[in-house]
């Protein structure tokens, strides 16, 4: 028995049952078995039959078999006094899942300091989680090598306090570390707690005494993006010969390499752990995986389906086949999907950055702005390098018309992805709204330089070309760009603008024929963009600008007040200047400055209209030709001295990216939630015999005693020691 108790426990305190068929636990099964029997034999008599069906229940159970245990126990009409009995009997019970029955055995017993403990694992097993926790806080209890705390440690589990679980585990852990299960069920509760350093901790402790926790460690070290370590731990498990979690261990290297991007070895391993793992969607799901990784949505689209075909409520499928749509762009298959696997989506997951990017961008095409603009920012929160999710924030705040903030987060996203020419285009036209031409000059060249098929690149390229004065090379570009794209709006206004500058060059040249050909040509170029786009009535501006230089104010005036914003004012405000309408003059610039008191044309104006010194600069620029030392181009093409105002146009690109895929599987989870009693069965002695002893009669003779060489000088038989 003192071999056999300490293992039979440890089977209910491992939850390995496989060690009652253990080749050593089944010879001494077998040996306590012929020495009960010669014990019995030798000494049994009528009055011992409550002995001996207690005895024979105590070997079933030892042998593993519970029902015929519980039908000995049970066919005992025991009295109330009987407390030896009754505590086995509750034992059995306990075995055969009567809890009820149980908890009325160890009642008030004293026949075993384990009775509390094994009432208390009877209202666990019952599942009465309250009342077993009310009766852990009433009631006394001795040393239980920390099984008391652990199986409170359960209630407590179960009723959703995992902080006060890990708290009873800590206890249980103080009093006898060597008990697996208490380091394993706390691991396990800190990795549902999102602790996961602290449980492969605990792993670690015992992964070298069990093959699950050593299964357990490299599954926390997963958790923990330790990937190398993890495949480590598994290679080792693999070679250990056990079979028992060769699936898991699998599936584990399969999670190693796709977090280290082998991405061919992971889908290997994978299916390895897809014949192992019958009716189960990991492995399979794993393989998608890897594939939105290699950006092979099809192929993934049919596996998602696959799985979800056979797995329905399986959520990480869910969350695959949404980023599969995405890359489809199938954009409203794509939410719907994100929608069934929302309870995965954990803004607190770094591995999840892409998952809200597609998110954000399905959102954004389908312009649900609001939606877009959230999951952007936690994606950026997840990962500050995260320039998709950048530029897309840079887009919304474009639609908005918040410049300043869509330009900070584009040069942000340009910090970390240097080679995407539709950014540098942007953010070339952020810069021209702000009149920064000369660093709108790098951003174009650099756009131009990834993919001179770019057209809004190269939009902006000709401008910069016009604002650093080399007119003749813009408007060259233009005319290339106009006669390969002739619908355009936005070629044909800035092609426009650049005619209307050179026409004012050969004006200040008195080249008079040449400049009327170059206005008429801007107004034709103006007045196609118009055609071409109605909405964009800020080209009346520039239309008006040539009506001006015709001198037909009246035309100018209407088309300045089609599209009455502060250039227009501004540009007014010149014409009245131009024609010695001092005061209209100074009326509409000072409107202007009320409209934007910081803008440089409007005060630059404003200061030479009250200074009159505007033809003494409209002199000056003119005799000073291209050798002068005016930059601007505003100046230097003036004809009255004062600047006036061009409205360039371009567009922004709707930004696309093929998408870093990359989604983890959570980790296994293991549910091993058993209770552990203590079962401290015992044989009971039959009772002492009492009455006379028959005596042996002696022969008349003195007989002869041989003794044979290497036999016991002891005859005779012998009652074996079994209590």
């Amino acid at each position: 028995m003192e071999r056999l108790i300490p293992v039979f426990n440890q089977s209910f305190q491992d939850n390995n049952p496989a060690l009652l068929h253990s080749p050593q636990y089944r010879r001494d099964l077998l040996d306590l078995k012929k020495r009960y029997e010669t014990y019995h034999r030798q000494l049994y008599t009528s009055a011992d039959s409550l002995q001996f069906v207690n005895n024979e229940a105590v070997i079933q159970a030892l042998s593993g078999d519970f029902t015929k245990s519980y039908r000995l126990m049970e066919s005992l009409n025991l009295g109330t006094d009987e407390n030896r009995f009754r505590y086995h009997r509750g034992l059995i019970r306990l075995l055969t899942k009567h809890y009820p029955a149980a908890r009325l055995d160890f009642q008030d017993n004293k026949e075993s300091k384990y009775a509390t403990l094994n009432t208390l694992v009877a209202y666990g097993r019952e599942g009465r989680t309250s009342d077993g926790l009310t009766y852990a806080a009433t009631t006394p209890h001795g040393a239980t090598a920390g099984k008391w705390n652990y199986n409170t440690a359960l209630l407590y589990k179960a009723l959703g306090q995992p902080e006060e679980a890990v708290n009873e585990l800590a206890a249980a852990i103080r009093q006898k570390d060597e008990l697996i299960a208490y380091r394993l069920q706390r691991g396990d509760l800190l990795m549902k707690l999102g602790k996961d350093k602290k449980a492969v901790d605990d792993f670690e402790k015992v992964a070298r005494r069990h093959p699950k926790a050593q299964i357990r460690y490299a599954f926390a070290l997963l958790s923990l993006e330790r990937f190398a370590a993890a495949r480590y731990v598994f290679d080792q498990y693999l070679e250990t010969g056990d079979r028992a979690f060769r699936g898991d261990a699998y599936l584990g290297i399969g999670h190693a390499l796709y977090g280290l991007r082998q991405l061919s070895e992971a889908q290997r391993y994978y299916r390895i752990a897809a014949t192992f793992r019958k009716g189960d969607p990991v492995a399979l799901c794993g393989q998608g995986n890897v594939l939105l990784t290699k950006r092979d949505y099809r192929a993934a689209k049919v596996l998602f389906d696959r799985i979800l075909r056979d797995y329905p409520t399986y959520l990480p499928a869910y969350l695959g086949r949404a980023v599969a749509y995405y890359g489809q762009q199938k954009y409203p298959e794509t939410l719907a999907d994100f929608s069934k696997a929302e309870r995965l989506l954990d803004e607190n997951k770094h591995s999840l950055a892409d998952v809200f990017v597609c998110k954000g961008y399905a959102e954004y095409y389908l312009k649900k702005t609001s939606a877009a603009q959230a999951d952007f920012q936690r994606a950026i929160r997840l990962d500050a390098g995260r320039y998709e999710a950048l530029a897309g924030m840079s887009g919304i705040l474009i639609d908005q018309k918040k410049y300043p903030e869509a330009g900070q987060y584009l040069a942000k996203a340009l910090n970390y992805e240097k080679n995407y020419d539709r950014m540098w285009s942007n953010y070339g036209n952020l810069q021209l709204h702000f009149d920064m031409y000369k660093k709108a000059y790098e951003s174009f060249r650099r756009a131009r330089l990834l993919n001179p098929a770019n057209i809004k690149a190269q939009n902006g390229w000709g401008v910069v070309l016009l604002e650093s004065d080399q007119l003749d090379r813009s408007l060259s570009l233009f005319d290339s760009l106009v006669q390969a794209n002739p619908t355009i709006p936005y070629l044909l206004n800035n092609r426009g603008i650049v005619q209307a500058y050179h026409g004012n060059r050969h004006e200040q040249r008195q080249q008079y024929q040449e400049a009327s050909s170059r206005y008429e040509a801007a107004f034709n170029d103006f007045k196609a963009g118009m055609a071409a786009a109605p909405a964009r009535r800020f080209y009346n501006v520039n239309q008006g600008n040539v009506y001006r230089y015709w001198e037909k104010y009246d035309d100018a005036r209407m088309s300045y007040q089609a599209y009455q914003d502060k250039s227009a004012i501004n540009n007014t405000a010149v014409m009245y200047a131009g024609q010695e309408r001092i005061k209209d003059a100074k009326y509409y610039l000072g409107v202007a400055l009320q409209i934007d008191s910081t803008h440089r044309v409007f005060q630059f104006n404003m200061n030479l209209l009250v200074k009159d010194k505007h033809k003494e600069l409209a002199r000056a620029v003119a005799s000073a030709r291209d050798d002068g030392p005016f930059s601007d181009i505003g100046i230097k093409y003036s004809r009255d001295g004062f600047v006036t105002i061009y409205l360039y146009d371009y567009e922004y690109d709707t930004l696309q990216f093929p998408g870093r895929h990359y989604l983890p599987l959570p980790v296994e989870e293991y549910g091993e939630d058993y209770f552990i009693p203590e079962y401290d069965f015992q044989l009971l002695p039959y009772e002492a015999k009492k009455g006379p002893t028959p005596k042996k009669k002696r022969g008349t003779y003195k007989q002869q005693k041989i003794t044979m060489p290497g036999r016991s000088r002891r005859v005779g038989t012998q009652c074996p020691d079994l209590f």
